[in-house]
């Protein structure tokens, strides 16, 4: 992004992939010098993992299931968002398309499948 004031992304220009979650379009990524990085995704047979430096922020956009975080099954529809801290153990089940934000933009180095050897506690508030 050098010299550059903003940078723009239209969801229908970027390919969609598929990902642990789901299927992806990468809008703002850690290739493109950003803080955060910033995914839609519409979930499909996610993949249970961890990250160990990233903050993900889930906003759902559309539909209804639940995010399964360190075991603990959180109900969520649109409009809602969940902050999952790293080292929670996660996974999205349901007919979900979410906007996801990384914070660190989300690296592949820093995703991990088994479960860590500790987890933090639960703190997600519904409102």
């Amino acid at each position: 992004m050098s010299g550059e004031v903003y940078k723009k992304v239209s969801s229908e220009t970027v390919e969609t992939e598929r990902s642990t979650c789901g299927f992806r379009r990468r809008l703002l990524k850690k290739a493109d010098g950003v803080p955060a990085s910033v995914t839609r995704l519409k979930t499909n047979d996610a993949t249970p993992h961890w990250h160990a430096h990233t903050h993900e922020y889930y906003y759902v956009l559309q539909g209804s299931g639940k995010l399964v975080i360190n075991g603990e099954d959180v109900p969520v529809t649109d409009g809602d968002c969940v902050w999952i801290k790293p080292r929670a153990f996660h996974h999205a089940e349901g007919d979900l398309e979410s906007l996801i934000i990384a914070v660190p933009a989300f690296d592949p180095s820093d995703m991990f499948l088994e479960k860590p050897a500790s987890t933090p506690q639960s703190s997600v508030e519904a409102r």
